[in-house]
């Protein structure tokens, strides 16, 4: 019988996991559906439910995030004001982005291309290095979440029926901020590694495990390319294109937008003869002379048709001994180099490639949002991105329009 319900049996399907020996599942939820599948959700609603309960009683006793926008808002406020303030929307993508590596993860698991356990992330920050201490880790972790699930709870209905603060209840004065207890006692976002238990449908680790993602499988098809060591190719592309073409790719928008970011942050400063002075890089496209425009698409279009010879396919592109990338454009820097040092610079321009795309992403983010230039990152009296997904670019154009009527 169950040792937490104990007019109830035992669900055999929690054997081998953290916490079976609490026999915790009243509705025998697990006897119909895969218990990895319903402990990475317990695990992950457990987490969110702890910083939610911590982030409730801190923004009632006072935190604030800096800014008129937020300072009378109280907490069963914040959703509406965010919504209203126009942070709602970038922090579901954010939080949307992060779930597709989640949900990447449970299924590679779920399909057996990996050993890794349910809720198990790779973070190891203040994780004990024998079993047993691990064990009791995950079991504070579990139990921790359950609680916080039904704290949030309690909390939320509390907050509207009294239309209080936290402790929500009358309670002496000199005792309102003493009375919070320590949230989070105990608990540890360590990953909820599973105590590993031989079972009868054990999960096959096919691949392994990634380096820079650990929580999904080693990629498939990256033998022989820079980098290959990192396992970076968290979507798994290459199982299904091939690796060189993407190789090339990914080359290549790596160095346009480490040439688009400093002409990014220099548009700012920098103007050439015969342009319009425009602080807002976004709005140069705009404010450039159509022949320059002109001229830089003929540019950019015969380099794209002539660095291949006419060969810009995966079935022609790589014929020979061609390695992605290679236009044998700077060989000379290579000469005298030894393999370990050319390897190394190949390396450094990948990763900085990769770090140039997500800078220049975020610039043009940066300067949708302010509608505005760079740099100050946040201009005198700027109020918030109200609506600014659907408005920002549509102003610039419509200034455009009205400078170009005058």
């Amino acid at each position: 019988m169950s040792k937490s319900v104990p007019f109830l049996p035992v669900s055999p399907a929690l054997e081998g996991y953290v916490g079976e020996e609490d026999g915790f599942d009243p509705m025998g939820v697990s006897l119909a559906i895969d218990i990895r599948w319903l402990r990475e959700a317990e695990l992950k609603h457990g987490r969110v439910a702890m910083l939610a309960t911590a982030g409730w009683i801190a923004t009632d006793l006072g935190l604030r995030v800096p800014g008129d926008a937020f300072a009378n808002v109280s907490t069963i406020q914040a959703h509406d004001a965010m919504v209203k303030f126009g942070s709602m929307t970038q922090m579901l993508c954010w939080i949307g982005y992060a779930e597709l590596f989640g949900y990447l993860a449970i299924i590679k698991m779920m399909e057996g291309e990996t050993d890794r356990t349910p809720g198990d992330f790779g973070l190891r920050w203040q994780y004990p290095k024998d079993e047993q201490g691990q064990y009791e880790m995950q079991m504070k972790e579990l139990r921790n979440g359950r609680l916080a699930m039904l704290a949030f709870g309690g909390i939320a209905t509390a907050g509207v029926l009294t239309g209080e603060s936290w402790p929500f209840f009358a309670v002496g004065a000199e005792k309102r901020c003493g009375a919070a207890p320590a949230m989070g006692s105990g608990a540890a976002l360590c990953g909820g590694l599973q105590k590993q238990v031989a079972r009868g449908a054990s999960v096959a680790s096919r691949a392994g495990r990634s380096a820079s993602v650990p929580f999904l499988p080693k990629p498939q098809n990256l033998e022989g390319l820079v980098g290959e060591e990192q396992e970076f190719d968290p979507l798994g592309f290459a199982e299904s294109v091939d690796a060189k073409w993407l190789r090339e790719a990914e080359l290549k928008h790596g160095r346009v937008c480490m040439v688009a970011a400093v002409g990014f942050f220099s548009q700012q400063y920098i103007t050439f003869p015969g342009f319009e002075p425009t602080p807002d890089a976004l709005q140069a496209v705009y404010t450039a002379p159509p022949s320059a425009m002109a001229a830089l698409l003929l540019l950019a279009g015969y380099i794209e048709s002539a660095s291949y010879g006419g060969k810009i396919t995966m079935l022609d592109m790589f014929e020979g001994d061609r390695v992605p990338g290679d236009f044998n454009f700077g060989a000379g820097f290579l000469k005298g180099k030894s393999e370990k040092e050319v390897y190394d610079m190949k390396l450094k321009e990948l990763n900085n490639g990769r770090l140039a795309m997500l800078a220049f992403a975020g610039m043009v983010h940066h300067n949708i949002v302010v509608k505005g230039p760079l740099f100050p990152l946040f201009p005198d009296n700027w109020t918030g991105p109200e609506q600014w997904m659907a408005t920002s670019m549509m102003s610039g154009i419509a200034e455009f329009n009205g400078v170009s009527g005058r």
